[in-house]
């Protein structure tokens, strides 16, 4: 009387590992870029809440007798860490983003002539030497991202304004 036996074959087994290396290798490069995308999103997200709490800064202290070129070069230049309160921006910019905790980040304020005007532009990044960070105006686009460009001192490429130093 015979056995039967049940199971698969080490060949059937091998060619089931080999499909799911390949299937691994083709999905994970994509995984990881996906990942990116989404980081270079969020870093976007958190520098256009950062901006709009800073413009209505900017804002309250023009509408209090301050002129506009004189707050903006008082703050351009300047990092701001997210993550603690204090007075005047370094408040407005905790109170912006304190919500996201530990992530909270770091926010840098650079002066800019945006359509002839003394302006200023924002950038966000979780630490400081994080080569993935967002900015606003002109939030970094995925296509045209830069890996070589540094915290607080570059612009995103292709961006229509440029940066000036605080005094201009």
């Amino acid at each position: 009387m015979k056995k039967s036996q049940k199971g698969f074959t080490l060949v059937e087994l091998v060619v089931v590992i080999a499909i799911i290396g390949v299937l691994a290798a083709i999905l994970v490069p994509s995984m990881l870029n996906y990942v990116k995308k989404s980081r270079l999103k969020s870093a976007n997200s958190n520098a256009k809440t950062a901006y709009n709490a800073i413009a209505e800064y900017v804002a309250d202290e023009v509408t209090q007798g301050s002129v506009q070129a004189s707050v903006i070069s008082g703050m351009a230049g300047s990092s701001y860490d997210a993550k603690s309160s204090g007075s005047g921006v370094q408040d407005v910019v905790y109170d912006a983003l304190a919500d996201n905790g530990d992530e909270a980040g770091l926010v840098y304020i650079g002066a800019a002539k945006i359509n002839g005007s003394s302006s200023f532009f924002v950038q966000w990044a979780k630490t400081a030497d994080d080569t993935l960070f967002g900015q606003y105006p002109e939030q970094y686009d995925w296509d045209n991202f830069d890996d070589s460009t540094t915290f607080g001192s570059d612009v995103a490429p292709g961006s229509s304004f440029t940066a000036t130093t605080p005094s201009e």
